[in-house]
């Protein structure tokens, strides 16, 4: 019996699965991935992420502003937001975050923090956990969290995650440090990323969550391919090699910080 999984970070509702969502889904499930967390990272998408988890009792919702779309951040978006983070079927906000790529240069980085720093501010107040996006931001990312938090929560051990973490083994501790899991992504599997493995090796199974970023970020056996949950496997018996244990194990560990991180029981 394949040991049970959580994929805390999914995009299945892309149009890369509108020929076979139901497929990948059932594969999911032979792989045995048990939970989801579905992503929305606009309003857009919202209306549809909360209505994919309130049909399917394994998937849960976050609903975020992508740092891509941080011009759109307006306070009556936020209101909306804080009506939908009440419901049964939202489990995070997220993503949110900071990205400095040449792909958002377009986002002042000033916006991006502004805006940061609002939905943290508002997720602490409603007691919602957050999943954050990073990319060439650590420093910023890290000196504004030591702003909002410090130090874990009194009550549980995590504020939120940085999804699919892409820093350094100092970088991975100093969030780690202030209350957030690391995500396991299908990069920590490529041949030429030790130094994340180290980081992932340094914060141990404690503070590590399983993604798959899917349809993103596909792991080694299938790069250049789409992502899917099925393809979880792969990250856990990586990280069981990075840790010196077993599957079982690491599988164990990953499956109940996700469960205490986004509180689903």
């Amino acid at each position: 019996m394949k040991p049970p999984l959580f994929d805390t970070h999914t995009h299945l509702l892309d149009e890369a699965f509108d020929a076979d969502r139901e497929a990948a889904l059932e594969r999911a499930a032979s792989a045995g991935v048990r939970r989801f967390v579905e992503i929305a990272d606009s309003p857009s998408g919202w209306p549809a992420a909360v209505a994919l988890a309130r049909a399917r009792p394994f998937i849960r919702a976050g609903l975020g502003l992508h740092p891509y779309h941080a011009a759109e951040f307006t306070e009556r978006g936020l209101a909306e937001l804080e009506k939908l983070v009440r419901l049964p079927e939202v489990a995070a906000v997220g993503e949110i975050g900071l990205d400095y790529s040449p792909n958002n240069a377009s986002t002042p980085k000033e916006l991006q923090q502004q805006v940061l720093e609002r939905l943290l501010a508002a997720s602490k107040e409603w007691g919602m956990p957050v999943v954050l996006h990073c990319r060439q931001a650590y420093p910023d990312l890290i000196a504004l969290l030591q702003r909002q938090f410090h130090g874990p929560p009194r009550s549980g051990r995590f504020w939120g995650v940085v999804h699919c973490f892409s820093g350094t083994p100092e970088e991975a501790l100093a969030c780690a440090g202030l209350g957030f899991a690391i995500g396991a992504d299908g990069p920590v599997t490529y041949p030429k990323n030790d130094l994340l493995r180290e980081a992932f090796s340094r914060v141990g199974p404690a503070g590590t969550v399983l993604e798959t970023d899917c349809p993103y970020l596909p792991p080694q056996s299938r790069r250049g391919e789409r992502n899917e949950p099925s393809l979880l496997p792969e990250i856990v018996e990586r990280l069981a090699q990075v840790w010196k244990t077993t599957v079982e194990s690491a599988a164990a560990s990953t499956m109940e910080n996700g469960k205490e991180l986004f509180r689903t029981g």
